[in-house]
Order: structure tokens, then C-alpha cells, then sequence
């Protein structure tokens, strides 16, 4: 009797220990995007440049609509500060439309620290919705799956 309660506790947890992990690692970004954005973020990656820091933001499309040139793009801080991209990537074609698009931008450190929102086609997608720096790994980067940017207190 003791050893099926040892191999029924152990069963028990090795279930909660695998639907943990796959609710830790299946994290997103918003479901249900703004759709004048008419994009919804797949991922952001933080990339330390000396005091400062590169965040490159990869949208995906979501919906008919293309994305209007004419609307500027910006990345809002929670203290209102709007930084333009320093660079951008497109995926697709002209014709066809564009299905993917990654904006590059240079921040200062105190930058990365508060919340930010990306204004795009006169809407706004929710980039990071936590206070405080993100974590970076030993090379400087770190990878962004949702809003959320704070470690998981299994430490990912």
C-alpha cells in the first residue's frame, strides 16, 4: 500500500510539474490585439549595447488590412517619451501585402525600466507591461515572449 501512494504522488507530480512548464513557456503576447494596430506582437528581443540597448519587436499580422505607411510608428514609455524605429524589416512582398514586420529601436537604459506601448496604424500594442530593467543573460540578450519581461520565479 505505501508503494502505490509513492508511485501515485510521484505520477501526481510529475503532471503538476509538466502543465507548469507549459503554462510558463506557452506565454504570449496579447490574444486579442488592438485592431486598428492591424499586427499583433509575436516577440521582442533586448540586446545590451554598451550602456545602452538595441529592442527589436517582431509583428505578425493579424487581419486584412495592411500596414499604412503614412501613420508613424513610435514606441511610447510610460513617461510619454516617443522613440522612432531605427531600423526596420519586412517580410512579404509589396503586391501581396506584408505579413511580418520587425522594428528595430535604440534605447537608453532608463528607457527599457518602465512600460511601453507601440503605436502603430493609430493603434497600440502593449510591449512590456512591468516596472523595472529586464534580465539579460551573460551575452547581454533576452528574449521576450509576452508583456510580462520579470523571470518566473522557476528563474526563465
Amino acid at each position: 500500500m505505501k508503494r502505490q501512494m509513492i508511485r501515485l504522488s510521484l505520477a501526481l507530480l510529475v503532471v503538476l510539474t509538466t502543465a507548469l512548464a507549459a503554462w510558463v513557456w506557452s506565454a504570449e503576447y496579447e490574444k486579442d490585439p488592438d485592431p486598428k494596430a492591424r499586427f499583433q506582437i509575436e516577440g521582442a528581443q533586448v540586446t545590451r549595447d554598451r550602456s545602452n540597448a538595441w529592442l527589436e519587436i517582431h509583428l505578425k499580422k493579424n487581419g486584412k488590412g495592411d500596414h499604412d505607411f503614412r501613420k508613424p510608428v513610435r514606441l511610447v514609455t510610460s513617461d510619454g517619451v516617443e522613440h522612432e524605429p531605427a531600423d526596420n524589416t519586412f517580410a512579404g512582398s509589396p503586391q501581396a501585402g506584408f505579413t511580418d514586420i520587425w522594428f528595430k529601436f535604440w534605447l537608453e537604459g532608463k528607457d527599457l525600466e518602465s512600460t511601453m506601448d507601440l503605436s502603430i496604424n493609430g493603434g497600440s500594442l502593449r510591449v512590456k507591461t512591468n516596472q523595472g530593467p529586464p534580465k539579460l543573460d551573460s551575452e547581454g540578450k533576452a528574449v521576450f515572449k509576452s508583456s510580462d519581461w520579470r523571470k518566473s520565479w522557476l528563474g526563465f
